[in-house]
């Protein structure tokens, strides 16, 4: 069974600048791009404690191709997964779990 997931607001904005910049750089990079964070998505939303913990109960798992990550809580009650970031390799990783 799959969890429900919920994005940050913050992360549907980064997403689409993400998004943008790829398709900016070559026509259609940015839909490639979103297709892979899709793909990673389903795979946490059908087995969402699959990924180690990284920090307290926050997760992480890497976007193919990609140098991003996917950093996620998992809230076993509610049946939900709580995505934080779509986090860019290159920002400070001190950032990551700060949502």
């Amino acid at each position: 069974m799959s969890s429900q997931i919920i994005l940050h607001p913050a992360v549907i904005e980064e997403l689409q600048e993400s998004c943008k910049w790829h398709e900016d750089r070559s026509e259609g990079l940015g839909i490639r791009f979103l297709s892979f964070v899709n793909k990673r998505l389903k795979e946490i939303a059908e087995h969402p404690e699959r990924y180690a913990k990284k920090k307290g109960n926050y997760r992480e798992i890497k976007v193919e191709v990609f140098p991003y990550g996917i950093i996620y809580e998992v809230l076993k009650k509610e049946h939900l997964i709580f995505v934080s970031y779509i986090f860019h390799a290159k920002q400070n990783p001190a950032l990551k779990y700060r949502r």
